[in-house]
């Protein structure tokens, strides 16, 4: 593949733009920014053609690595990229855009530009030999000792060969791997293959940045951790389902942790066992009710039991004195909708149906 260079304008000096090194240059990686700067220094020379191979040896990087820094430039919006021809790509640089007021610079910075998905069915493999000419970068270099010094022992080729998929399919910067290694390697997890279910998990979630990476490893630590304990299921890890629901509790129904632990507890008591489904009915109930804390819990319990009060029909007792209806268990509060009861009388059912099928 061969790639020519042109911008807008030729002066003697090369300029870079501010809006570049503010607001793009610290979102994007070390490497992609070298490609950046090194493609932009020929735009302003006589045009000539480049292989991804002559630029790769110039910076000392991958091949793989040049494509990927224009083609993250490209979803940036600071440069096209054009097929002139079969094999040859024409990389017109874009002068970045001068941003209209500070609130707009804002909301960029809240939305990095991540990767594009990555082919799950196409997992590659490395050779020992290609291996040894992808060590000679010094960012994977440096992954490669992390790795062995976190986990401990000295990588077979396997282990090496699954944690560079982690940087050339899944896209993952090294800086996110080593996030990633240190979270697995701090909750006990050693095992290469668990090791790579978290990494795709993560890239399936678009982790792709040390923030995301570090909020996702401090959530997972903290919030995710406590929920597991309750269900009493700390000693794995959430499944990606079972992520997608405390995310969804904590993330857009913003709710406390101490009232999340709360609908755990119900769900056990009411069902022994940990249904996420079960849970997510009681928390989406509460959520529109307004529930944020446990006092709110309980008034929610509270108006249930006096509307129930007031349906039921008194009864008397030998000596002809009304009997008070008994305050039942905390967790019936969730049943004061119809479609409420009938979800999680269906759960109830599929619980029991799959545990006589198991034949206990």
């Amino acid at each position: 593949m061969l790639l020519q260079f042109s911008y807008p304008q030729s002066p003697q000096n090369i300029p870079l733009s501010l809006v570049f090194i503010k607001e793009y240059m610290p979102k994007a990686n070390g490497t992609f920014v070298k490609v950046y700067l090194y493609g932009l220094s020929y735009c302003y020379q006589e045009p000539q053609e480049f292989s991804l191979q002559a630029i790769g040896n110039a910076l000392d990087i991958l091949e793989s690595d040049v494509m990927k820094a224009f083609e993250y430039w490209k979803e940036a919006g600071l440069v096209q990229l054009k097929e002139k021809e079969k094999g040859l790509f024409d990389i017109q640089y874009i002068v970045p855009p001068q941003p209209n007021s500070g609130e707009k610079i804002v909301e960029e910075k809240k939305e990095p530009v991540a990767p594009k998905p990555f082919p799950i069915q196409t997992k590659p493999e490395y050779g020992p030999k290609e291996l040894s000419i992808y060590r000679k970068t010094p960012e994977i270099d440096q992954l490669f000792k992390i790795a062995e010094r976190y986990l401990g022992r000295m990588l077979t080729h396997q282990d090496l060969s699954t944690l560079y998929s982690f940087y050339d399919w899944l896209r993952l910067p090294v800086e996110v791997i080593e996030i990633l290694l240190e979270h697995c390697i701090s909750n006990q997890h050693r095992n290469m293959r668990y090791i790579e279910k978290v990494a795709i998990s993560w890239a399936e979630e678009g982790i792709f940045t040390v923030d995301q990476a570090k909020a996702r490893a401090y959530i997972f630590n903290t919030e995710y951790r406590e929920i597991m304990k309750a269900f009493g299921l700390s000693q794995r890890d959430p499944a990606p389902v079972e992520v997608q629901h405390m995310k969804k509790w904590l993330t857009e129904y913003q709710l406390p942790l101490p009232v999340i632990l709360e609908a755990c507890k119900r769900t056990i008591e009411n069902t022994g066992k940990p249904i996420f489904a079960y849970t997510d009915s009681i928390l989406t109930h509460w959520h529109k009710n307004q529930v944020k804390t446990l006092d709110d819990v309980q008034k929610l319990d509270d108006a249930y039991l006096q509307k129930k009060n007031l349906q039921q029909p008194n009864r008397f007792d030998k000596e002809g004195k009304a009997e008070h209806y008994t305050r039942p268990s905390r967790f019936v509060n969730f049943q004061q909708e119809t479609w409420d009861f009938e979800e999680l009388e269906r759960l109830e059912q599929e619980y029991i149906d799959k545990q006589l099928s198991e034949g206990r």
